[in-house]
């Protein structure tokens, strides 16, 4: 059973189960107490009021989730979510409902100036398969150097006769990735169809390291002993690395903002790739995914009211009176995807109520169409939740009294009576009482 909150963002969170169809579990309390409509014990009506208070409150709360009553930050159905108009462009990769509020919700354009790129020294082409004597790789002892701000590392190997270029190209390579503590890679690009080979190198990770120092590469290749690095080609840059550049306008002309990686944030906790230069547009569309999760909130929640309903004996009636109000507006809910099966439940048609969302249907439904529906539950939830003793069946307890409530005994539940309830619960006590002592 979901009772309570479960969070500032509960609905978002809400089972993604098709309410209404299988098995379902029978309340916590009504399992305590023995089974449906077991109510014979004092701890049985404790336990079946407790239950209805909970499940009755969770069904208000997802109501006035779907209404929009309360907090005005977390409002499943204003939930709103971002979608770019050009995906090879800017692609959302994602985003936070529940910091998208405000200036947030409004449409909003990304202007991409340049994308950020990896310093890289893409070698000579050379035939894979020959000596690498014969391509100019001196036989012998090799060190390279790589530099990187003010830190350098060393790498040493040899160079044999029957060495083919591609055999020391792949040498090169597994040192330079076997030093975990190198911010740079080292790969060989095999062209099956030319019979080529080619040594590159690249940055690790995009962007200007800042330790390189302004203006500075990050990082810098050289031979020490041989001539690897001149034979392979990889002593110069044949790409320089470059930060991320991009203006984000809301209304009016953002400030440029820079990144080292083209995975960026674009504000209100919304994250996009930036994979092309130009000016994309990004419109705040609705965030279907959270209005059906308030709906199916509701839904589940609903159920659960119908399930203690029944175990507590006298709140037959009630689960009676929850299935007529669902009953009477059939019609709009059916709309929408959710309708009552044969056991009372409400149930929903996932692609129904799917295209519902797509199409707006469920943002109006929670407006205006569904005001009605919405007031109706919400009246009788209200009521459940401030009388549940009224739907719990009072018979003989286990030691031989009447009743046997105790209005202090549900205050650790959170459930407070009136001062008229309390006064009738104390007589039904005393009468109870006084019966035994006859006896």
């Amino acid at each position: 059973m979901r009772v309570g909150n479960a969070g500032n963002n509960w609905w978002a969170n809400a089972s993604g189960r098709n309410p209404g169809i299988g098995n379902w579990n029978m309340p916590l309390a009504a399992r305590q107490a023995g089974g449906t409509n077991q109510a014979g014990t004092s701890q049985a009506a404790r336990n079946s009021i407790v239950a209805l208070r909970q499940t009755s409150e969770a069904l208000t709360q997802s109501l006035n989730a779907i209404r929009g009553i309360g907090n005005t930050f977390n409002q499943p159905m204003q939930a709103r979510r971002p979608v770019s108009q050009n995906t090879e462009a800017l692609n959302i990769n994602s985003f936070d409902p529940n910091r998208i509020r405000g200036a947030g919700t409004e449409d909003f354009s990304v202007e991409v100036l340049q994308l950020a790129q990896t310093q890289t020294h893409e070698g000579e082409a050379l035939d894979a398969t020959s000596r690498a004597s014969e391509a100019g790789f001196s036989v012998g002892a090799h060190h390279i150097e790589i530099t990187i701000g003010n830190r350098r590392f060393d790498f040493n190997f040899n160079v044999s006769e029957n060495d083919t270029v591609r055999d020391v190209q792949t040498r090169i390579a597994n040192a330079i990735n076997a030093r975990s503590d190198v911010a740079v890679t080292a790969s060989v690009n095999f062209d099956q169809e030319a019979g080529t080979s080619a040594l590159v190198l690249s940055s690790s990770q995009s962007g200007i390291d800042p330790s390189a120092g302004a203006g500075q590469p990050n990082f810098s290749v050289r031979s020490v002993t041989g001539n690897a690095v001149e034979t392979a080609g990889v002593d110069m840059a044949t790409t320089l690395a470059q930060n991320a550049a991009f203006r984000v306008t809301r209304g009016f002309t953002g400030a440029v903002q820079t990144s080292r990686s083209n995975d960026v944030d674009l504000g209100f906790g919304i994250t996009a790739e930036l994979r092309q230069t130009g000016t994309t547009e990004v419109q705040m569309g609705r965030d279907t995914t959270t209005q059906q999760n308030a709906f199916r909130h509701m839904v589940n929640s609903f159920n659960d009211l119908v399930e203690a309903a029944r175990s507590a004996g006298r709140g037959s009636a009630l689960a009676s009176e929850l299935g007529g109000i669902v009953r009477n507006f059939s019609s709009q809910l059916e709309r929408i995807g959710i309708s009552l099966n044969s056991e009372g439940r409400m149930q929903i048609d996932e692609t129904r109520m799917a295209a519902a969302a797509e199409s707006g249907e469920l943002e109006e439904f929670a407006r205006r169409d569904g005001f009605n529906f919405m007031s109706r539950l919400g009246r009788t939830a209200d009521s459940v939740r401030g009388n549940p003793a009224a739907h719990v069946e009072q018979t003989v307890s286990s030691d031989g009294g009447f009743g046997g409530f105790d209005p202090s005994s549900f205050m650790d539940a959170g459930i407070n009576f009136s001062p008229m309830q309390s006064v009738s619960m104390t007589r039904f006590m005393n009468l109870g009482m006084l019966f035994d002592s006859l006896l």
